[in-house]
């Protein structure tokens, strides 16, 4: 059993019957793979030997997977190529025009006066998003950077690190100290109205890039107890869940998973959460699933935690601007115009890749 299919246990089991067994000689980098009963996005990635696993493969396919813990048989997924392309995608050819061609030649644009140097705020300690001690200072960072110097080459940027999550949003973003922040998740704003203040300026006072990654919230219990068992979030009513604090609350809100349906323990710190479980003073951990694995490797709780897999929801990371901020929607267009770029070029997948890679060893050896 895999690192991933032991956190997930139920990550993208394929929805269907009556179909034989995959053909893993199918399952290659740089293929498009049609699913089959009984399949997993673990599996496939596996087979394949894509980096970083399922959640490079659910990264890639996002736009018609959303759900990681449900795929569907006869669904086709990408399986990227060894340079972060996609399957199938060529640069096109820049060929001379034919002597009979009419080219015309437009007048020269005015060039737009230059924007000042982005300021990006974003913290620590969210492996393998964002931290001073990984490469790049981690991988939302690098695909920031990279969209940046591909909208803009010339655009001057610095990013700093400021590891108190807590007032980002609410103090040093609204005070003008910094232009932009990341990595944070955007709720659905058609839903503001049902959104705590806190969480409503997400929507009423931020612009917001477009998604630079989606990803996999989970749920955690202890093995064994009535909550591990459980399979739609009205199930957890009553219930006291941690969340560390920074972290959104929103997806709980949605689903009415708030004071007093349920007790909600902010913990300073992921850590804090994971404690609070083992004491058996919560009865569920909620947040990223990637740091949460991570965390779960690290404390040695991989035999007395599991995952609620039917719980999983997937969430989108973006930059944040403050929508006082004069040349915030300037500089988004910087940033989503590099983004477009980065992605289309395989950049993306190349950067998602390597971290997320990179983080799956790191795991595998400290399980060895």
């Amino acid at each position: 059993m895999t690192l991933t299919s032991r956190i997930l246990p139920a990550a993208a089991v394929a929805v269907a019957a009556a179909l034989g067994a995959s053909d893993s000689r199918a399952q290659e980098l740089c293929s498009v793979y049609t699913i089959v009963s009984g399949d997993t996005l673990s599996q496939i990635a596996r087979r394949a030997g894509v980096p970083g696993g399922y959640q490079t493969l659910f990264s890639l396919n996002s736009d018609t997977i959303r759900n990681p813990n449900v795929i569907e048989v006869g669904g086709r997924v990408r399986i990227p190529c060894a340079d972060g392309s996609l399957p199938g995608t060529t640069v096109a050819a820049v060929t001379a025009a034919t002597p009979t061609a009419t080219v015309s030649v437009a007048a020269p644009a005015v060039p737009a006066a230059p924007l000042p140097p982005m300021r990006f705020l974003t913290a620590g300690f969210y492996a393998p998003f964002t931290d001073e001690g990984l490469p790049e200072g981690g991988m939302f960072t690098e695909l920031v950077k990279t969209a940046v110097r591909t909208g803009d080459a010339d655009q001057d940027f610095n990013v700093t690190f400021v590891n108190d999550w807590g007032p980002h949003l609410t103090v040093l973003l609204p005070s003008g100290a910094f232009d932009m922040g990341f990595p944070w998740y955007k709720p659905d704003c058609s839903k503001v109205e049902n959104l705590q203040p806190s969480n409503a300026l997400r929507c009423t006072d931020y612009n917001h890039s477009d998604p630079f990654f989606e990803a996999a919230v989970g749920y955690y219990a202890l093995k064994g107890s009535e909550f591990a068992r459980v399979a739609a979030y009205p199930e957890l009513l009553g219930a006291r869940l941690c969340r560390p604090r920074g972290w959104f609350t929103f997806d709980l809100e949605a689903n009415r998973l708030v004071e007093p349906n349920i007790t909600l323990l902010v913990a300073p710190t992921q850590v804090a959460c994971w404690d609070a479980l083992r004491a058996g003073e919560v009865d569920v951990v909620t947040f990223d699933a990637l740091p949460a694995e991570a965390d779960l490797i690290k404390l040695g709780l991989l035999d007395t935690v599991v995952e609620i897999p039917q719980l999983t929801s997937v969430e989108t990371l973006h930059v944040f601007a403050p929508k006082s901020n004069p040349n915030g929607e300037a500089f988004l267009e910087v940033i989503n115009r590099g983004l477009a770029e980065v992605r289309r070029s395989g950049k993306w997948m190349e950067i998602v890749s390597r971290h997320l890679g990179a983080q799956e060893a790191a795991k595998v050896a400290a399980s060895n």
